[in-house]
């Protein structure tokens, strides 16, 4: 058994197509059939069901494929740490949430690391990829990640020192008739507009829905509505123009996630470090 043909079959299973596997490796088919075939006869099964047109991956083929990339994987994450100094490599990162404390961890981490590369995703579906750290609010979606606590922050109301109602805030009951101004329906910042919200008795008028935060802070300035936001993760970021009034008893706590299911090279976890030193220092302002 040999370990290029493991990485033909395990390519090959999962796209059930030798040709694109061929294409791949730069290889012709017929090296592609042939070495699984090889395969299958040194195990003594058959690990495809074939037809005219197509192959498809059987229930052994299956079981095998388990097996077979889970090796694989600790050959290479082996062969990766023997050289893994931490001052390069690449990390894959989803951010939903607490997008200014995670930008300004990577403009920090950069700075002292210049060789290690970030590829970031803002606002992504964090099942649609695997990566390698995800900073979110909501965990459901995640069971192969390693939880691991960030920040939790009290929620405000943004709105406009020009409102009738800035000085006067009671609950937010009173502003159940107002325009609200939030992100797009996959975001936590929409979700937990409308959880606390319907708390508070009511649905909210959606006026304005933006990917763009700074966006959203610019309408709620321009007297366009108001909005629910985090108070640390945002603090800093509203002109004077803008009252943050705290909602008694609610938070959001973010936390980040860790892919267990992949190896982190040293650069990973080193940022991943220095995002929680970065958050705990945030909550203690």
């Amino acid at each position: 058994m040999e370990l290029l043909q493991l990485r033909y079959f395990c390519d090959a299973a999962r796209s059930e197509n030798f040709s694109k596997t061929a294409k791949r490796f730069s290889v012709p088919p017929s090296d592609i059939s042939q070495s699984i075939r090889r395969l299958e006869d040194e195990l003594g099964v058959s690990l495809f069901n074939r037809s005219a047109n197509r192959v498809s991956i059987n229930e052994k083929g299956l079981f095998f494929l388990e097996k077979a990339s889970l090796a694989l994987r600790l050959l290479d994450e082996g062969a990766t740490s023997l050289s893994d100094d931490g001052k390069s490599g690449e990390i894959l990162l989803c951010v939903e949430t607490n997008r200014r404390i995670v930008m300004e961890a990577v403009e920090k981490f950069s700075k002292e690391f210049p060789e290690v590369k970030f590829k970031t995703h803002f606002f992504f579906e964090p099942t649609k990829e695997d990566f390698d750290l995800i900073i979110a609010a909501d965990s459901a979606l995640l069971p192969h990640y390693e939880e691991n606590h960030l920040i939790t922050e009290p929620v405000a109301l943004a709105i406009s020192a020009e409102h009738p109602m800035a000085e006067k805030f009671h609950s937010l009951s009173d502003f159940s008739s107002e325009p609200f101004i939030t992100a797009n329906e996959q975001s936590n910042l929409y979700r937990m507009t409308f959880d606390i919200c319907r708390d508070a008795g009511f649905t909210p008028r959606i006026a304005v829905q933006s990917d763009d935060p700074f966006y959203i802070r610019k309408c709620v300035e321009l007297g366009l509505g108001v909005a629910l936001v985090p108070a640390i993760s945002w603090r800093g970021q509203f002109s004077s123009r803008i009252r943050l009034k705290t909602l008694p008893g609610y938070t959001r706590t973010t936390c980040l996630y860790l892919n267990k299911k992949r190896h982190l090279p040293l650069c990973v976890k080193e940022f991943a470090k220095l995002l929680t030193q970065i958050c705990s220092k945030e909550e203690e302002l």
